[in-house]
């Protein structure tokens, strides 16, 4: 799950991933304002709002889908045939760091920029964030290890 705060108060959501393929948003008072049937193939693992509002779900599926604040569906950014551990946005919303099997994945939002990946732990890469302030990525693996990187994967 991963919070939205709007900082309007009433129109704060909590987007809710399901182990059926689909999600749901739900407003402050609790309500169900949408639910996404069927927006994975498999179990979403992984669900994050970007610091501007557009909602990205990676799943067991191996795809990181985008979606718009009321729930459409705007991409599929990633389609491949591991799963997707976890997911984060870069601070300024240009790009998604994705875990899958034992690397990082930096993939740009922005046409005609170049993805990155490497070689991040010696086991699954089971969590990674990206931290606003310093630009810098931690990520922690099955390995025991955690590591921190800069945007460049050194």
């Amino acid at each position: 799950m991963d919070w939205y705060p709007s900082g309007k108060g009433a129109n704060e959501i909590l987007a809710l991933a399901c182990s059926d393929g689909s999600f749901k948003l739900v407003g402050k008072a609790g309500r169900v304002e949408k639910s996404v049937a069927e927006a994975h193939q498999t179990a979403i693992i992984s669900i994050k709002w970007s610091y501007e509002g557009t909602l990205a779900t990676a799943g067991e599926d191996g795809q990181i889908k985008t979606w718009g604040r009321g729930g459409m569906n705007r991409s599929t950014v990633v389609t491949g045939g591991k799963p997707i551990y976890c997911l984060v946005w870069s601070p300024i919303n240009d790009a998604i760091l994705y875990c899958c099997d034992k690397n990082l994945t930096i993939v740009p939002t922005l046409p005609g920029s170049k993805q990155l990946q490497w070689k991040a732990h010696d086991g699954v890469v089971l969590q990674a964030d990206w931290n606003p302030a310093n630009n810098l990525i931690v990520s922690c693996g099955e390995d025991c290890k955690y590591r921190v990187w800069d945007q460049y994967g050194r």
